[in-house]
């Protein structure tokens, strides 16, 4: 079996369609694996994401026609969990703040009154293996750490937003978790509170974070993932400028997973996907 490599991203999804439709297994990132996609290629048995989530691929048009989608979701959950920590302890000490200050010659220590994380309660909204690492790691802060996951009542996750002293994000963005943190789950959080998202920007209604932290109704938010993010040209919307210019903020361009480590470790496991479905004994499954 031979195969085609492509090393730059599609200017568009018809070139996207162009370049999948003899093929029986595709790797498939920044473009959509919709059903225009999915029925161009009448030959395809397998969906590869290089990626732990798979949201811009159409599971279930796949699973229609036999196609087996599998994600790679063990490269990641070590940098994203340390990502959340940094964007935690950003927020947490005032380092932008702080940094600002002294770059303009001030020095004002007792302005910088920070939070201190041994003690405070950590609410994971997620429990895979990118929770249970950063669980690891708050507990080794003296944090305690509770959890919900795919199997959490509405209520349950409420109590998590009304308990927590720190609130991250780390599930997949599916029909069923977008928006799952809306302007109501928003006003549950204390007023000295954090919310860091890991994961995708669509968990939380974006609109209402702008509103609820312009407020100031929670301390503030790390954000390193965000609704409508910006494709090749890297434009940034108006709605993600008003959240990166909010003093209440630290925000990174959805850059948790890049480490060199991380990326050979994806390669690993890209290739151990692709040998498992030419063996027919796919690993990874998400839809099937």
């Amino acid at each position: 079996m031979g195969a085609d490599v492509y090393t730059d991203s599609v200017a568009s999804q018809a070139e996207a369609v162009a370049r999948v439709k003899d093929a029986e297994i595709i790797t498939i990132n920044y473009f959509d694996g919709d059903k225009t996609l999915i029925d161009a290629a009448p030959r395809l048995k397998y969906i590869i994401a290089p990626a732990v989530g798979y949201d811009w691929i159409d599971t279930a048009y796949a699973a229609t026609k036999n196609i087996v989608v599998v994600n790679c979701p063990t490269f990641v959950p070590l940098p994203v969990a340390e990502h959340a920590m940094a964007l935690l302890l950003t927020l947490s000490k005032r380092l932008p703040e702080a940094h600002a200050d002294m770059r303009s010659g001030l020095w004002k220590p007792n302005d910088y009154i920070s939070f201190e994380l041994s003690g405070k309660k950590l609410g994971l909204l997620g429990y895979g293996n990118i929770g249970k690492n950063i669980e690891r790691m708050a507990l080794g802060f003296g944090m305690s750490v509770s959890h919900t996951n795919s199997k959490s009542t509405p209520e349950d996750i409420d109590q998590l937003f009304q308990n927590s002293d720190v609130v991250c994000l780390c599930l997949p963005l599916t029909s069923q978790t977008r928006h799952m943190v809306d302007e109501k789950r928003l006003r549950m959080l204390k007023k000295s509170a954090y919310l860091i998202n890991v994961s995708r920007g669509a968990i939380i209604d974006q609109t209402a974070l702008i509103e609820s932290l312009t407020r100031q109704d929670f301390a503030g938010a790390g954000l390193d993932v965000f609704d409508g993010e910006p494709g090749s040209s890297g434009t940034m919307s108006e709605q993600i400028m008003k959240l990166v210019e909010l003093p209440n903020v630290a925000t990174t361009p959805h850059s948790a997973f890049n480490t060199p480590e991380s990326l050979d470790r994806k390669g690993a496991e890209v290739l151990a996907n692709i040998r498992a479905c030419l063996d027919g004994k796919p690993i990874n499954v998400v839809n099937l």
